[in-house]
């Protein structure tokens, strides 16, 4: 008997509002053999055809809450991560990714990202609060059942953590820093 196994796959979602930035957020995107990206919202430019899906919507109004719930439920990869259409991921993401992937058991990861003009990184301690996670930071299982929900405030990539099926004790949190947002938000860092 001969078992085939298969690298685990990422399904990247980007809800979009039609920002001309989209295209800088979707060049950042490393992709590797089985992965996808699902762009969600409003597709206002022309975008690469080769490995992005898109699913034209209205915007939803709720902070990226309809986009990112309507690109889960299409993704196929065996992992889930999120990146809004002003960010960018930094060069080395997937392999971050690939590498916690590798050293977790199937659990949320959260890795770092950075602010543009402070140079600020966001989370200082380990720990699930308001204010202290942000979505670009997540990479979650695809594990239906466990999914959480987002809500349609700002603080919706809380929401999403705090309600899905894993303990928080059980959250890793890499020291990685993956992603850098593409504006300072006025966000004060926990």
């Amino acid at each position: 008997m001969t078992l085939t196994t298969h690298a685990p796959t990422v399904s990247v979602i980007v809800p979009t509002i039609g920002r001309a930035s989209l295209a800088a957020t979707l060049a950042s995107i490393e992709v590797w053999p089985g992965d996808e990206v699902i762009v969600v919202g409003i597709i206002a430019a022309a975008l690469p055809s080769v490995g992005v899906q898109c699913i034209a919507c209205p915007s939803g109004r709720d902070w990226g809450a309809t986009e990112r719930t309507i690109g889960m439920a299409h993704a196929r990869g065996d992992y889930l991560a999120f990146i809004d259409d002003d960010d960018v991921y930094l060069p080395g993401a997937r392999a971050a990714m690939a590498a916690a992937i590798a050293e977790t058991a199937a659990v949320p990861v959260l890795f770092r990202m950075r602010y543009p003009e402070s140079g600020a990184v966001l989370w200082r301690v380990p720990q699930l609060k308001i204010g202290n996670v942000s979505t670009q930071m997540i990479l979650i299982p695809n594990d239906r059942a466990r999914l959480g929900r987002w809500s349609p405030r700002r603080e919706g990539d809380f929401d999403f953590l705090r309600t899905s099926g894993w303990r928080h004790a059980e959250f890793a949190w890499r020291p990685d820093v993956i992603a850098q947002l593409g504006h300072e938000d006025g966000h004060r860092l926990a």
